[in-house]
């Protein structure tokens, strides 16, 4: 993901850079936060808080250990979002990048439906794979291949259609081109 032909680690960390610039916020939840890509974004005079998300403790962990200076505002939480009962924390912002493709739009509107009172914007980050296989041809491409049992192409029409259902307006979308033939779709919401 992070190779020249890839590229898709640096446009993500330049993604999650914006949404953090734009919002401000002083509580932020990113959902599958992996091994911390963005967190390096994080200015602890603006932000105060970051609830770190996922479903792999592994993850969670490799965070602990890359980001000692942040240890003080983040908070891990492991959890498998797909569960009907998962519930999100209260958040100024709701980071959602590459992670609606594990859940699938149903699900993850079940998510939100469910932890509604408890997120006012979701920005998120989907990838549209344009007719090429979703994980890129790299060095790394094995490691990668589990998650393709579990992954879903996004319809961007749907996941609005969901979060609209839900009282959430769509408010923001923008396109990331990635040099491999895929892209990146930014989307956000706000809570009417």
């Amino acid at each position: 993901m992070a190779s020249a032909e890839v590229y898709q680690l640096q446009t993500l960390n330049k993604i999650t850079r914006q949404q953090l610039i734009e919002y401000k916020p002083s509580t932020v939840a990113i959902l599958g936060v992996a091994g911390g890509n963005g967190l390096e974004n994080i200015d602890k005079e603006i932000t105060k808080r970051v609830y770190c998300i996922d479903v792999n403790k592994k993850y969670l962990d490799a965070c602990r250990i890359r980001y000692p200076n942040l240890l003080e505002i983040l908070e891990f939480i492991h959890c498998d979002l797909s569960r009907n009962d998962a519930i999100l924390p209260l958040s100024d912002i709701h980071i959602c990048n590459l992670i609606i493709e594990y859940l699938g739009e149903e699900s993850f509107g079940r998510l939100i439906y469910n932890s509604k009172n408890n997120v006012n914007i979701i920005t998120c980050v989907i990838q549209k794979n344009c007719g090429v296989n979703f994980v890129s041809p790299s060095d790394h491409s094995s490691e990668f291949e589990p998650i393709m049992a579990i992954h879903n192409d996004i319809d961007e029409k749907k996941l609005v259609k969901i979060l609209e259902s839900i009282d959430f307006s769509f408010i923001k979308n923008e396109l990331y081109k990635l040099p491999n033939g895929k892209y990146f779709l930014r989307l956000d919401f706000k809570r009417k």
